[in-house]
């Protein structure tokens, strides 16, 4: 038996989790080993007892690893194991590691979330958090940063999409097995994903239902692929304080985004704001906490958008439709919409773009969909 093909079956097998197969590892060499162990040794080791070690003990009769095998590579999913090179090397640092990694799309895109961040927030989502999800996650994908999310209704299909449509990577993070998708109005979210070269993961074997226990451990896995995690907007029953305080615990960056004091939309974000994380009014104020974050040079447009956010370029430098989008704005405030039908260009190409304007200083989104050119006069070229 080989090594990946065992924790497979530890990950199959009921009550058997990461923690406890790391429990079994300290006393057995190897995964391989805890599954030809007999009985009486695997009921002596702390925490498995006798129960446990019948399960273990009797794998062969309470899983069929031929039939997951066969879903694998049927539904051409990748599974990585802790032992794996490709391991994405973020998540291997957390007390508890998924013991495997189901990937649906592009492995590489996995690899690259150690410089990427995460988005996250609530279900239930108002104008303004919609906004501000679109406006953080465009801006990272414009920056050349992996956006990780949970592939929920609201503020997570949300960051998937804007991620997207600004050319960027995204990968989203599943509360079942890859053989389903959930929820099912964001099937063709999860298809568009995979085509455009990001990736779905998970931990669950391919056939696992969405079930509530599944969405923490969900959650610790989205905080635990990125150096950072965003909550645009969270109630204080919302799942992303989950994902926030998984965060906190992998020894990583939280930030949040202030709303209306008296939308209960914007309470779960103001706690952590209290509790001591990081204000976010833009991308910029990400991105300055994560100067030197890893995986900012794996692409030069990466670096580039990093760069831009520090330091303005010369007006010299700038695009045709960066040229024409500044002409066409002065220092008072203008809809993008308007914008949008101005330039005569695609929707997407506009946004952006202007986000490109606004880390090079240019230009300033406001609230309600409206942008103003930054003091100072602008003459075409």
């Amino acid at each position: 038996m080989d090594r990946r093909r065992a924790y497979m079956i530890l990950n199959l097998l009921p009550g058997i989790g990461p923690m406890r197969v790391a429990q079994l590892l300290s006393l057995f060499p190897s995964p391989e080993a805890v599954l030809a162990a007999p009985f009486a040794e695997l009921a002596r080791v702390p925490g498995i007892g006798g129960k446990l070690a019948e399960v273990i003990a009797g794998w062969k009769s309470l899983c069929d690893i031929e039939r997951e095998l066969a879903m694998v590579e049927q539904a051409g999913v990748t599974v990585l194991t802790r032992d794996d090179p490709d391991y994405p090397p973020l998540l291997a640092e957390i007390h508890d590691p998924p013991l495997c990694l189901y990937v649906r799309g592009n492995p590489a895109a996995v690899a690259r979330t150690r410089g990427g961040i995460a988005v996250v927030g609530s279900r239930r989502t108002t104008s303004y958090g919609v906004a501000m999800a679109e406006r953080l996650a465009t801006a990272a994908a414009v920056a050349g940063w992996p956006v990780v999310s949970g592939l929920a209704r609201g503020i997570d299909a949300v960051a998937h999409r804007a991620a997207l449509e600004a050319g960027g990577t995204t990968v989203g993070v599943l509360a079942c097995g890859l053989a389903y998708v959930y929820p099912r109005e964001n099937l063709e979210l999860a298809r568009r994903i995979v085509a455009e070269g990001g990736a779905l993961v998970g931990e669950f074997p391919m056939q696992s239902r969405p079930d509530k226990r599944n969405f923490p451990m969900r959650n610790r896995i989205i905080s635990g692929l990125t150096r950072g995690t965003i909550v645009v907007e969270a109630g204080f029953q919302s799942g992303s304080l989950i994902t926030a305080g998984t965060a906190l615990e992998q020894g990583r960056q939280v930030f949040a985004v202030p709303g209306r004091a008296d939308s209960p939309q914007s309470r779960g974000c103001h706690a952590l704001i209290r509790d001591g994380a990081r204000l976010v009014e833009s991308f910029q104020d990400v991105a300055e906490e994560f100067g030197g974050l890893p995986g900012l040079d794996l692409a030069a447009e990466s670096a580039r958008g990093a760069a831009a956010l520090r330091k303005p370029p010369p007006v010299s430098g700038l695009t045709d439709l960066e040229r024409k989008l500044l002409s066409l704005l002065d220092t008072n405030e203008t809809a993008i919409d308007s914008l949008i039908v101005a330039a005569g260009e695609p929707p997407a190409q506009v946004l952006s773009t202007l986000l490109l304007l606004e880390m090079k200083r240019l230009v300033k989104q406001l609230p309600g969909r409206r942008v103003a050119r930054c003091g100072g006069e602008f003459v075409a070229e």
